[in-house]
């Protein structure tokens, strides 16, 4: 009977490391034999304990919310910018942050990215810059922080306030701070691939600001100030359940040492790759590989090499968000986003991601690379 060589997944949220499963569920049981489910006191301990994980001045700032989405909605809500004002948003994201802006009230403009990078950086804020510009929303996509220092200085210059987007960053470096710790606020995602991942959804608000810090608190449920009082506009039901909090308050030790494989792995590849003229992203030491991103104008052909090997692998993403009909956008240069998509490719990246696969991922590389695929 012919053997079958088992398909190696681009992402796995459901094999865990065994100790961290069994903090996983320890933390389930914990809350069910407790509660309460909805917010209380395993919600206020992971936006403390996260707070701290960014770097401590955050911890009274972070505010447990529902999805990633939710937390730029919200996000974008408690910053109370003039309805109708215009948000510069990353080309290339899905439309996360276009999406946020428009339920938020707001007019999304595209900005193109770097076409090595595939990051928003100041260039390319200088060209979609406009007078009813008043935000600027910067990605850390794939993992790869945005240098959001210089940025936040040149928002200061025109006055606009500035929001990441740390929904693949967990645990990233943006020069000597955690990413999503620089702007006027931040949000992420806790979808299950995340690096930080729940077994739900959920996402967190994260900000300096005392003031911004409450409002997203009354968005997030409502709008209330007093219970069953609706006392702010643009308020939804968006609270972070209480099992999805402590099961990230239970992961979160694991973190560091989960990224830093993902980086290894990222690392295996970009190896076989030397020579070929294929870049994989995120070569510096603060990012975290949440995608291992291949770029190559002969993406398709390594695609159907991998296809062929039983090796799954990801487009991120295949739209620009000025093709998207529901976002409403006029079709705009965006050269460095329209490049970085066409020959864009993910490969497996995740912490259990065992040796063995990484060595079939990598055979496939290296026969792509020199021709034998």
């Amino acid at each position: 009977m012919p053997t079958t060589t088992a398909t190696v997944p681009v992402a796995d949220p459901l094999r865990l490391d065994p100790a961290e499963s069994a903090a996983i569920t320890e933390a389930v049981t914990g809350v069910l034999g407790s509660g309460p489910l909805v917010l209380g006191p395993h919600v206020e301990r992971f936006e403390q304990e996260f707070g701290s994980f960014l770097g401590g001045a955050e911890a009274a700032g972070v505010v447990g919310v529902g999805s990633g989405f939710d937390a730029l909605v919200i996000a974008l809500g408690g910053l109370e910018l003039p309805e109708g004002s215009t948000v510069l948003v990353p080309a290339n994201d899905a439309g996360f942050a276009a999406g946020a802006a428009r339920a938020a009230g707001l007019v999304p403009a595209p900005v193109d990215c770097d076409p090595v990078s595939q990051l928003v950086e100041l260039a390319t804020l200088e060209e979609a810059l406009t007078p009813e510009a008043r935000a600027v929303v910067v990605t850390h996509l794939h993992g790869v922080p945005v240098d959001v220092a210089s940025i936040l200085a040149w928002c200061r210059e025109h006055e606009l306030r500035l929001v990441e987007d740390a929904a693949q960053a967990h645990g990233a470096w943006a020069g000597d701070h955690r990413a999503g710790t620089v702007g006027d606020v931040a949000t992420f995602s806790f979808y299950p691939t995340k690096n930080l991942g729940a077994v739900g959804d959920g996402g967190a608000i994260v900000t300096r600001d005392g003031v911004l810090a409450a409002r997203a608190r009354r968005l997030r449920q409502y709008g209330w100030g007093e219970r069953f009082r609706v006392e702010m506009r643009g308020g939804r039901n968006s609270r972070l359940d209480a099992l999805q909090a402590a099961v990230l308050t239970a992961r979160l030790p694991f973190l560091d040492d989960n990224n830093a494989r993902r980086r290894a792995i990222a690392g295996r590849y970009r190896e076989a790759l030397a020579g070929t003229g294929a870049v994989i992203l995120g070569d510096g030491p603060g990012g975290v590989a949440h995608h291992a991103v291949v770029i190559h104008p002969e993406r398709d052909r390594l695609v159907d090499a991998f296809a062929r090997a039983g090796i799954g692998t990801s487009i991120h993403y295949p739209w620009l968000v000025t093709e998207m009909p529901g976002l409403e956008l006029p079709a705009v240069p965006l050269r460095g986003a329209d490049a970085g998509r066409r020959h864009k490719v993910s490969l497996p990246c995740f912490p259990t991601l065992r040796d063995d696969e990484v060595d079939r991922v990598v055979a496939v590389l290296q026969d792509w690379g020199s021709g034998r695929d």
